[in-house]
């Protein structure tokens, strides 16, 4: 075995120490009821107790925290038991086609080295469009058309005659087929699911990229987000026709748990924390070779249409990242209108329900269950997997079943959709309760005359509401002041009815301090406040908008106890605001600076008595900046 150079094992270190897993919180942090999720265990269990399946993860991800995560069960039962951990690494089957396939294809468009409307042929030559019997009608089959399934392409191949044919491995004579077998009906008249679209897809990905898949997958997504226990694993047969792998996984190359010389270790003992799927019929078991007989035969493990291996943990950071428009953590893998149209029906396949990498409402959908919001979108893959989100209400299921091992042939689609149920029925408002200024306010502003178009509106939480008379202040008619001592982001949100129905000319929006005391994640502040802003464009439309980055505060002052440690968040949280304003076209007034002692990030101490609320002379620098918008 080889000893890894130092300055790699170093520079392996670092990227472990950047990856962190979502933050565990109980289900209640984030309006979830956890005696409700136990119907969840319940369904799952009693699978279990039928031998239906051998056991299973269960993830739930919302608001961008782990409000669930538990492991049931055992991951393999044969030739001998060994428990569930909540780490088992599951083979992806067909969720690999979204989670890898369809973002690496997403990417490339973002950075403008494809269409989706490019022709397929334009990637692979020889590649056979659609064509009437009688060759009068014909139509190109394109790039989305792969993505959304509408391309006409037969749904698989048959992988013993390919193998006989050209070999194993052979991803050209796999392509080859591909690119000439027949055509099942004319692009976009029909949905059908296909791994032979994915597989085509991996081609162009490789051909655009220089890259196998598996590296750009690794280099452009799984990287970026940390995904450390994710990757294609390549295979072949060995002389005695056993599958083995080829190479280390991914894990293997960044392990710091192995021996103190830090030798790479072996396959083997790198693939113990993979669930094993099916027994072979020479009494062995897949465990770290791809399920799906094209991925494995033809294509060697790493293929668009599956053989991606990956734990609960690393896709909650996808699916994080997904409803946080393409980032996390800081680290992006698409924008958020990327991320939007992968996750929409496009309007020329509209009634199909397949949106440009996952599926919407089709009759695969069914992991979708009966109660998420009617945007959710997810995949499910052969061998039991399942990755279900909803962006409405923030949610993600994420159902991870080796439910192969050791023989095929059980069912797992009801399964997926009770426990998608119990997710969605155990989703409660979270209760906010304030303080009894807070509601005296919220009553005066009912008892005021309505707002008009006339009218400009300063909305946010202690700070505006202490600027007291903002028409004296600026020193202009008819300036509302909706702030209310307290008040978070959702909090605006949900009252923003007693202010949108008026149309206002100007709304300034000053939010999320308290958001930050709340403990919540600086992305999940933004997501909140990103919510907020389309309520308004969408609602009223004709008010102009301006976002304000949050104040800096003083810690020195020892006040606030709840926003101990978390200075720096400020920043960080305007950065991203920033981000918002462009992305929505409206207009960012960055108080910020004008506020901090030079050369940090804390507010300065002769602006505020208590570390937090402005003084008199911080609201004369607060109103300075405002006059030139006002």
């Amino acid at each position: 075995m080889k000893l890894i150079p130092s300055f790699l094992f170093l520079a392996l270190l670092a990227l472990q120490a950047n990856a962190q897993p979502l933050q565990r919180i109980a289900p209640e942090q984030v309006g979830m009821d956890s005696r409700k999720l136990m119907y969840a265990d319940e369904a799952i269990e009693t699978a279990i107790a039928n031998k239906d399946i051998p056991g299973a993860v269960l993830a739930v991800v919302r608001n961008g925290k782990m409000a669930y995560l538990k492991a049931y069960g055992n991951k393999r039962i044969y030739p001998n038991a060994e428990p569930m951990t909540v780490n088992t690494i599951f083979d992806m089957a067909s969720c690999s086609k979204s989670m890898s396939t369809a973002i690496c294809t997403h990417i490339l468009a973002e950075r403008g080295k494809l269409r989706l409307l490019d022709p397929v042929s334009l990637y692979i030559p020889g590649f056979k469009n659609w064509a009437s019997e009688d060759g009068k009608d014909k139509k190109v089959i394109r790039i989305a058309d792969l993505l959304t399934h509408t391309s006409g392409l037969p749904p698989y191949g048959p992988t013993s005659e390919l193998e006989k044919q050209y070999g194993s491995p052979s991803p050209d004579g796999l392509i080859e087929y591909i690119a000439n077998c027949r055509r099942d009906f004319k692009p976009q008249t029909d949905f059908q699911y296909s791994c032979l679209n994915y597989i085509t897809l991996q081609r162009i990905i490789e051909t655009v990229s220089g890259q196998s898949l598996r590296d750009f997958a690794r280099e452009n997504l799984f990287d970026v987000l940390g995904m450390n226990h994710t990757d294609y694993l390549p295979c072949k047969r060995d002389k005695n026709r056993k599958w083995i792998n080829t190479s280390l996984p991914y894990w293997a190359k960044t392990d710091t748990h192995s021996a103190a010389n830090r030798q790479l270790s072996t396959v083997n003992y790198q693939l113990k924390e993979v669930a094993p799927t099916e027994k072979q019929p020479d009494g062995s078991v897949l465990c770290g070779q791809v399920h799906d007989p094209l991925a494995r035969v033809m294509n060697g493990g790493i293929s668009g249409n599956a053989g991606v291996f990956s734990c609960a943990e690393d896709i909650a950071l996808l699916c994080a990242a997904l409803q946080n428009g393409g980032e996390w953590n800081g680290h992006r893998i698409l924008s958020p209108l990327g991320v939007k149209a992968m996750r929409t029906v496009p309007r020329a396949t509209a009634s199909l329900g397949r949106t440009l990498g996952w599926d919407n409402f089709t009759a695969y959908a069914s992991n979708n269950g009966d109660y998420l919001g009617p945007n959710t979108y997810g995949h499910t893959g052969y061998t039991g997997t399942s990755i279900v989100i909803d962006p409405d209400n923030d949610t993600s299921v994420i159902l991870l079943i080796n439910a192969v091992h050791p023989e095929d042939g059980h069912s797992v689609v009801r399964l997926r959709s009770l426990v998608s149920n119990a997710v969605a029925a155990s989703i409660y408002p979270a209760p906010r309760i304030y303080t009894e200024h807070y509601y005296k306010r919220f009553l005066q502003f009912m008892d005021e005359p309505a707002i008009t178009s006339k009218d400009i509106v300063m909305v946010g939480n202690s700070l505006t509401e202490g600027g007291g008379d903002w028409n004296a202040r600026l020193n202009k008619k008819n300036i509302r002041n909706r702030g209310i001592i307290g008040d978070e982001v959702m909090g605006i949100y949900d009252r923003l009815h007693q202010i949108l129905p008026g149309h206002p000319e100007k709304l300034f929006l000053l939010a999320g301090v308290n958001d930050i005391s709340h403990d919540l994640t600086a992305d999940s502040i933004v997501s909140m406040i990103r919510m907020t802003i389309e309520r308004i464009q969408r609602e009223s439309p004709d008010t102009k908008l301006y976002l304000q980055s949050l104040l800096p505060f003083n810690e020195s002052f020892g006040r606030y106890k709840k926003l101990t440690g978390k200075t720096n968040m400020v920043p960080e949280i305007n950065a991203q605001l920033e981000t918002l304003a462009k992305e929505h076209k409206i207009t960012f007034i960055n108080l910020f600076p004008l506020f901090t002692e030079k050369g940090t990030n804390v507010l300065r101490s002769e602006l505020t008595s208590d570390g937090l609320h402005l003084n008199e002379e911080g609201y004369k620098i607060w109103v300075k900046a405002l006059k030139k918008k006002i």
